[in-house]
């Protein structure tokens, strides 16, 4: 009769195997316990070796391939990042999620291509998660496929059509797209499926700046001081363009608070004598440090009569007598600017006339100013604009 060893119908191999499996799988959890550890001391490095650990006892562990995934893309390895992502989707072939980890991997490696199959692909794993194809949708707009983040958008927003992140994209693409009456409605619904979103009040911002309505831009600005933004900084740099904030009497030597009528010689007593001409100069404060070579440029500076609400009007809106009139050329003569002051000095030639009678009205002569600051902004059209009357830039 045979020695029996074993009782019943266990097979020792079978039994064996099984325990071994076991035991790995122990050793496994007990390395990502382990990493989870080096993660909350910001071990990053430590954690990944305890995590690779893990895959080495449990290949198939989808936690320890995703947090290798994730830790190298937040350490800028995209393609460590990229590999571990790859086995996440191997090891879950049908699952959204891994194609979505693999497509941001691939976008943060700027593999474009790469990066849409996998959304698409995530898209049609999971047909009612809107995250893939809103991800897509940024994706074009990053990259300037501004019709395909169109689409995409209005896409999603069938999909959750109460998800303001939706219009968010949608706002942002149209700001891209130059439709900024569009952008406004758009983002605005942003705002009311979820006040507090600093990104929106930013394109907002951007948008009403570009339809010319600087006090709703300015509210905009003032939602993300008060919200503590860093967006704050950035959308201040849009919509506080360069300005003129006002003349400086005390060093400029053209008169500019002298009223209608008044004989041109008022300015400097060579001018008493007949066809002779003086050159004068106005010092214009501007509000940010300005381009030196633009502001120093004479073709971008004008010299005119005012003839607005703002400016006043030349003369006092009254006649003015062509021959008696003092003469001054529309173009400076030239400039300088102190960049440590922000002052640009505007020398002009004022001409007296043949009979020595010429005339002024030096409180509505317009200087004013169409080049660029330090940054290459525009002026603001609001202050691009300065004469005596008015005292401040309009």
């Amino acid at each position: 009769m045979p020695i029996q060893l074993f009782e019943g119908n266990t097979d020792p191999l079978a039994a064996l195997w099984q325990n071994r499996v076991q035991d790995r799988a122990q050793m496994a959890q007990y390395s990502i316990l382990r990493a989870a550890d080096f993660l909350k001391a910001n071990r990053k490095e430590d954690a990944i070796r305890e995590f690779k650990h893990a895959l080495a006892m449990d290949p198939n562990n989808t936690t320890a391939t995703t947090y290798i995934g994730n830790i190298n893309l937040s350490l800028g390895k995209t393609e460590e990042a990229i590999a571990a992502f790859k086995d996440l989707v191997r090891q879950q072939p049908n699952s959204s999620d891994g194609h979505i980890k693999l497509g941001n991997a691939y976008i943060s490696n700027k593999q474009y291509d790469l990066s849409e199959v996998e959304f698409r692909t995530a898209a049609r794993l999971d047909p009612s998660n809107p995250l893939p194809d809103y991800t897509l949708g940024q994706q074009y707009l990053f990259t300037g496929r501004l019709k395909d983040a169109e689409n995409q958008f209005l896409k999603v927003q069938r999909m959750a059509p109460g998800d303001a992140n939706v219009y968010y994209g949608l706002g942002a693409t149209y700001n891209a797209l130059g439709r900024h009456d569009e952008a406004v409605r758009t983002l605005n619904t942003a705002l009311s499926l979820k006040p507090n979103n600093p990104p929106v009040n930013y394109e907002l911002g951007i948008a009403y700046d570009k339809l010319g309505d600087r006090e709703a831009a300015q509210n905009q600005l003032k939602a993300l001081s008060a919200a503590g933004s860093s967006l704050a900084q950035d959308l201040a740099f849009v919509v506080n363009k360069p300005q003129m904030l006002w003349i400086n009497g005390s060093t400029s030597s053209f008169n500019t608070t002298l009223r209608a009528g008044s004989p041109v010689w008022y300015q400097d007593i060579s001018l008493l004598a007949a066809d002779t001409s003086k050159s004068l100069t106005v010092d214009i404060q501007f509000a940010t440090a300005m381009d030196v070579g633009s502001v120093m440029n004479p073709l971008n500076w004008s010299i005119t009569k005012a003839h607005s609400t703002e400016g006043g009007y030349y003369n006092n809106s009254a006649p003015v007598n062509i021959s008696q009139e003092a003469a001054i050329l529309p173009t400076p003569t030239s400039v300088t600017y102190n960049k440590i002051t922000g002052v640009a000095k505007v020398t002009f030639t004022v001409n007296q006339n043949s009979t020595a009678n010429a005339t002024i009205d030096p409180s509505h002569l317009v200087f004013k100013f169409s080049g660029k600051d330090a940054f290459g902004r525009s002026m603001d059209p609001s202050a691009d604009e300065i004469d005596g009357y008015a005292g401040t830039g309009f």
